[in-house]
């Protein structure tokens, strides 16, 4: 009995050493949220460093919410944080999910918004389902 509880703790305490190089390092990317209706926020992950700006997404059931409302806090995010992006030309993705829209036309105003932002090429490099992806610049990275 005296040596299962030595082995137990000694297991645990091993299991407890475990290296993660992970474990205490800064997240990548600085998130933000705000609430857009009662039952829906956009959250927005700016990214440190690499390819990518930044993610703008929604989270919550998202029913009663609008195109017009996301496209109203997209504009409202950029306005406010456009200037502390670290990362200022690369993709940003864009993630709606429960807008019932035309998305060429939900498209389009998403693209001229970024582009009075950023004042530089905004081009549509893919779409999908509830989302698509922008490139901002003309810088030649990978897609």
């Amino acid at each position: 009995m005296r040596y299962t509880i030595i082995i137990t703790i000694l297991l645990f305490f091993l299991s407890c050493k475990n290296r993660n190089e992970e474990i205490g390092r800064p997240d990548p990317y600085i998130l933000t949220e705000n609430h857009i209706s009662e039952d829906c926020s956009a959250y927005q992950m700016h990214f440190k460093k690499g390819e990518y700006m930044f993610n703008f997404a929604l989270s919550g059931t998202c029913k009663k919410i609008k195109a017009e409302d996301y496209i109203k806090e997209y504009s409202r995010y950029l306005s406010l944080y456009k200037d502390s992006l670290l990362v200022n030309r690369g993709y940003i993705l864009l993630q709606y999910y429960g807008i019932d829209t035309d998305v060429s036309k939900f498209q389009e105003s998403i693209i001229d918004i970024t582009k009075r932002n950023f004042k530089t090429n905004i081009s549509l490099v893919e779409s999908g389902n509830e989302f698509f992806k922008l490139k901002v610049g003309n810088n030649n990275f990978s897609k």
